[in-house]
């Protein structure tokens, strides 16, 4: 609010503040992490910047961002400048897609920010990848948003850039890039729950070879967006592909695949290297633990012939003459064997342990939550024990709806309501929340009028005491106030000022403070 002209014989008047009954309480559940888990910065900086960065209302801006480790995303902090004039802050998180923001990922809202410090949003969790780009967008309404950013560490090619549309409320699904600016480092950052660190797999793990004959190595690696390795052997030889060639003495010998993002992780195999002469048979993976009706690729490794071929059989379950094997539904070990073509005397085999799927299991947050009539309830459900997520909402009690994102829409009455969200996988498993809806709060706002004549008079509300403030209505003409708007639960401030003919407006009244009771 523009500080306020005092007008000549006018008085600051103490608000008279009256609670009218009938409540609701409005909770936000937060998510609790696990014993032995810890919130540390996922991707972003907590560097502030010298910049000063400007978007007018309902334009949003993006910066590219690299996730510095693998894991769960759970919120986004920024920096708002002390020149922050927008009263409604949204953070978003975006896909990146041909070097611009894609798909909106996660995005949430935080109302009343506070300038000249950092804002931490709660959002919907998101998995992030390390060493993958992402874009954290930026939008503020109701204002001017301030923010801070540089020019100091940006590549060639590198911008930020704002949205297309002008007269957002919220971030699109689907970013529209408009214009694009020299800056690419926010002073905003994410948090959450980093994943495992970087780990290293060889496969096959093990390998009988002859002399002289060659086996193609593979690494896996975790944990990093950067797959790379380098490849060394205690004997033989190896290419930059993982190509391994055996050494003329018969011996053991070691693979190994080193991380080029870590070089203190690492995974190997061993090779199994014997003079030429005979047939020898491996297989690989060597064991594995799978679920009912499971599959796994084996591959046998055939040495001392030319004639490479084997035959697959399987003790439990079935197996393809290609090595695919398929578990049964019946738990126990099993193993699958590959015999030599060219010397059915040679043969190797796999292990397999087989378990029962694990039971599918919903849940549903929040559990229960009072909603005033008519107000929208954003539900979220999760599926475990099983690949396919999918959900199926629905109202089970009472008069509201929810769409298929699980966004409830309260109706216009008191009353007790239920939501469902049903697997797909197994429509049997399912988990309900509870709404109460009830008669929103209101405060009754009252004042002395002016001594002077012909004014009118207007009302702030803010969030903190000292503002803050938040033109509620202007041009009032009586010396009263309803605020329909108020949240259970919540603490609002209040000032009011007077306007006289000219526009002139007197400084705000004292503060008055309306504490919102719960039900």
């Amino acid at each position: 609010m523009v500080n306020p002209v005092r007008a000549s014989g006018w008085s600051r008047r103490q608000l008279v503040l009256h609670l009218i009954a009938g409540s609701v309480i409005q909770l936000l559940l937060l998510p609790i992490n696990a014993v032995g888990q810890t919130q540390q910065i996922v991707l972003g900086t907590s560097q502030i910047w010298s910049l000063r960065d400007s978007t007018q209302s309902g334009t949003a801006e993006a910066f590219p961002v690299t996730a510095s480790s693998s894991g769960q995303l759970d919120s986004l902090s920024v920096f708002l400048d002390g020149s922050n004039r927008a009263t409604n802050v949204w953070v978003a998180l975006y896909a990146s897609s041909s070097g611009h923001p894609g798909k909106l990922l996660s995005q949430a809202a935080t109302l009343g920010p506070i300038p000249g410090k950092w804002n931490t949003v709660p959002i919907p969790a998101v998995q992030v990848q390390g060493g993958t780009r992402y874009w954290v967008a930026l939008l503020g309404l109701n204002g001017l948003i301030q923010v801070r950013d540089s020019t100091g560490s940006c590549l060639s090619g590198r911008f930020s850039e704002t949205s297309w549309q002008a007269n957002l409320r919220s971030l699109p699904a689907v970013w529209s890039t408009g214009s694009q600016w020299a800056t690419c480092v926010v002073s905003a950052f994410g948090s959450g729950i980093i994943s495992g660190g970087v780990s290293v797999t060889v496969s096959p793990a093990t390998v009988s070879l002859l002399t002289g004959k060659q086996a193609q190595f593979k690494a896996t690696v975790s944990g990093t967006g950067n797959t790379s390795v380098t490849w060394t052997t205690s004997g033989g030889s190896v290419t930059s592909s993982g190509l391994y060639t055996a050494p003329s003495s018969a011996g053991t010998y070691t693979v190994v695949a080193t991380s080029v993002a870590d070089p203190s992780q690492s995974g190997s195999a061993a090779v199994t290297v014997s003079l030429s002469g005979g047939v020898s048979v491996s297989v690989s993976p060597t064991s594995v633990a799978l679920l009912f009706a499971e599959q796994q690729q084996f591959t046998a490794y055939v040495s001392g012939t030319g004639n490479t071929a084997a035959t697959w059989s399987a003790s439990g379950g079935t197996v393809t003459t290609a090595g695919l094997y398929t578990a049964p539904s019946l738990a126990g070990t099993y193993t699958v064997t590959a015999v030599s073509v060219a010397d059915p005397t040679k043969s190797a085999f796999a292990t397999v342990g087989v378990s029962p799927p694990p039971p599918i299991v919903v849940t549903i947050s929040p559990v229960t939550v009072v909603v005033p009539e008519k107000v929208q309830q954003q539900f979220v459900a999760t599926v475990s024990g099983s690949s396919n997520h999918a959900i199926t909402w629905a109202v089970t009690g009472g008069n509201g709806t929810v769409t298929q994102a699980g966004l409830y829409t309260a109706p216009q009455a008191v009353a007790t309501d239920a939501v469902t969200a049903r697997s797909q996988a197994d429509p049997t498993k399912s988990a309900s929340a509870t709404i109460t809806v009830a008669v929103p709060h209101s405060v009754s706002l009252s004042w002395s009028p002016s001594i002077s004549s012909g004014v009118s008079y207007s009302m702030y509300r803010g969030n903190s005491t000292g503002g803050p403030y938040t033109l509620l209505k202007g041009s009032v003409s009586s010396t009263s106030y309803v605020d329909l708007s108020v949240l259970a639960g919540r603490t609002y401030y209040y000032v009011a000022t007077a306007v006289d003919s000219s526009g002139r407006e007197s400084v705000p009244s004292g503060e008055v403070q309306a504490v919102i009771p719960t039900p």
